[in-house]
């Protein structure tokens, strides 16, 4: 690990992400100090059990739902309440090898999830844990070049699929920490290649193609945003040449297009919360 690593994305106070241990004969071997933010338990224990049984130079020391959670571990309204990092059925905070609750520092490396439920945009999640300091590896399932395309473009330093052998991430960590960039396997590069990814639709156009494919039609997707029918058609064509300046021509059909986008990552169609939507005259 060079020495730029150690310093360029250092937390609060100087902390540089990795925790000291005196090794065999009293030498002081540095430790990368890693968070994940994953809504799946399954996978943050098996995480911490990976790295504890396979690893001498990388500890799991936070784990979080979601970026809210993870931030908030660094500054923790009180230290009362059990440990908001802490796995379920791992050790209490007094106990050797819990994961604490309160971060006296951003870990160097937040392994990053993109698909959480909290329904927060990606690219803000990577800018918000890179401004608390720390290098961002995204490890994923998400196969979407637009959705990756997102993260990376707000600064990600890496990816790694979580179909990816275990070793890979072992040294994506290293790599990341280390101020390289990395990308895991051939998957993941055709996935940061792909030209689709390369498509860039505004934010009111994706908002406006998210409603089109809930099924509604113009006139109430124009009620909804607060604009005219016009503006609807001149949002669509808009996206529509994004793609075809991409080298992706699309026929004029909404059905199509919406496709396009989900099925790239520009939009989702998980459920929305009411109260997300925007105001409406009897929605």
């Amino acid at each position: 690990m060079s020495a730029s690593g150690d310093t360029e994305h250092q937390g609060n106070g100087g902390h540089t992400g990795c925790q000291q241990d005196v090794g065999r004969g009293g030498h002081s071997e540095a430790r990368i100090a890693v968070a994940a933010v994953d809504d799946h338990p399954v996978v943050l224990l098996g995480l911490q059990a990976y790295f504890a049984e396979h690893t001498a130079d990388i500890e799991l020391v936070h784990v979080a739902p979601d970026v809210d959670a993870l931030l908030a571990g660094l500054h923790p309204p009180s230290p009362a309440g059990p440990s908001a990092g802490a796995l379920p059925g791992a050790p209490s905070d007094s106990s050797p090898g819990a994961l604490p609750g309160v971060l006296p520092a951003m870990p160097s490396v937040v392994l990053l999830d993109l698909r959480l439920r909290d329904g927060k945009a990606v690219d803000d999640n990577v800018r918000r844990v890179r401004a608390a300091g720390a290098r961002v590896l995204v490890f994923t399932t998400e196969h979407r070049p637009a959705a990756v395309r997102k993260a990376l473009d707000a600064g990600a330093a890496g990816l790694v699929l979580k179909e990816d052998p275990e070793a890979r991430l072992v040294d994506a960590i290293r790599a990341v920490h280390g101020g390289e960039p990395y990308v895991s396997s051939r998957l993941a590069h055709a996935i940061v290649t792909d030209p689709r990814g390369a498509v860039r639709l505004s934010g009111q156009e994706r908002r406006v193609l998210e409603l089109i494919a809930r099924g509604l039609p113009h006139r109430q997707v124009a009620r909804m945003l607060h604009i005219t029918e016009d503006t609807v058609r001149t949002y669509r064509k808009r996206a529509i040449e994004a793609y075809a300046a991409a080298g992706e021509g699309l026929l004029e059909d909404n059905r199509q297009l919406v496709w396009r986008a989900v099925a790239d990552g520009h939009i989702d169609l998980a459920p929305t919360p009411a109260d997300d939507l925007p105001d409406s005259p009897g929605w």
